[in-house]
């Protein structure tokens, strides 16, 4: 997003803001504020277009002219009093010149805004280079970077994640990996059943339930006692069953919590590979790659709710099937 700041919008004429929503035509790379593009349509940058220029390149050279300063890292050019570079946040200029005087000193200084954590972002992970994968990591590349490299260069997959151990669907749809949040949610649903059963167990036992469910049908001219009375001798039979299920589940549960939390990072590793490979395969330029990986990939809060909004329905969609299988055969 900073190499955005400061830019106009081609159909507002506002200059984009660090927290606006922005989207690049997939041709040229020319941004727009998301609501803007959607009421053109199109890209309307015609110029470029015809040129074969991308809008990276242009602003690249206007910036030249300014007197701004390449990266030697990524290669983006920055605006002349820039200190970091927009793209991979390493020093630049004279800030870079200080920063290197400082290493030189001490070898142990580190920048924590560096994303590549202080290793080459031309380094190779399996063919992909290492900038375009703090790109598409985004957010806490000073927690993944190290780990993707003792992957690369280890071979190992064991790690251990503390938010995938808690929240295992949460962390994964926070992270934008939709597949495995699904299934999560999906096996969770399915190994609560026999919990859900012990539940009702316990309703049907309970007399103030019943007779406050007996009160309400009796509101609308209906009675309940048979089919409480069908569906407590339904489930009777397999009281003990259900409870050793019950256990059973519960402890799979927690075990596959245990070995996601273990597997987590490898796989948000072999995503953000995949990720990445696709995108440089579909663009070729790579100052462009970069820009839509980091515009693609990264955390989103806002995933959160979505994932406890689906859970809530996996879950309300397996009570509603209990129920009615009770019923029907109570």
């Amino acid at each position: 997003m900073g190499k955005y700041t400061g830019s106009k919008c081609m159909v507002c004429q506002n200059a984009f803001k660090e927290d606006d929503d922005i989207v690049v035509c997939p041709d040229c790379g020319t941004p727009y504020h998301r609501s803007c593009y959607a009421s053109k349509g199109h890209c309307i940058n015609d110029a470029l277009h015809q040129s074969g220029m991308g809008w990276q390149e242009s602003q690249n050279k206007h910036r030249e002219k300014l007197g701004g300063k390449e990266c030697p890292h990524c290669h983006h050019v920055n605006l002349p009093d820039a200190r970091e570079c927009a793209v991979c946040h390493r020093p630049v200029g004279a800030a870079e010149q200080a920063y290197d005087a400082g290493a030189a000193g001490n070898p142990f200084t580190f920048n924590p805004a560096d994303p590549c954590c202080g290793l080459s972002p031309d380094e190779e992970f399996e063919g992909e280079k290492l900038g375009h994968i703090a790109a598409s990591v985004g957010t806490n590349t000073l927690y993944y970077i190290p780990i993707f490299k003792r992957f690369k260069e280890t071979g190992k997959k064991i790690s251990l994640n503390l938010s995938c151990l808690l929240f295992p669907h949460l962390y994964f749809a926070y992270r934008r990996m939709w597949v495995p949040a699904l299934l999560v949610m999906l096996a969770s649903a399915l190994l609560g059943i026999p919990a859900m059963l012990s539940s009702l167990m316990n309703a049907l036992s309970d007399k103030d339930f019943i007779s406050s469910m007996n009160e309400i049908y009796a509101q609308y001219n209906m009675t309940g006692a048979e089919m409480f009375e069908g569906m407590k001798a339904l489930l009777k039979p397999y009281e003990d069953i259900i409870f050793y299920l019950d256990v059973v589940c519960y402890g799979l549960m927690l075990t596959g919590r245990t070995v996601l939390s273990i597997f987590a990072n490898w796989i948000y590793y072999r995503h953000t590979l995949k990720k990445v490979k696709r995108t440089r395969e579909r663009i070729q330029s790579p100052q462009m790659a970069a820009m839509m990986l980091k515009q693609d990939g990264g955390a989103r809060g806002w995933n959160i709710l979505w994932a406890l909004g689906l859970n809530y329905g996996f879950t309300l969609a397996v009570v509603f099937v209990i129920a009615i299988t009770v019923v029907m055969f109570a």
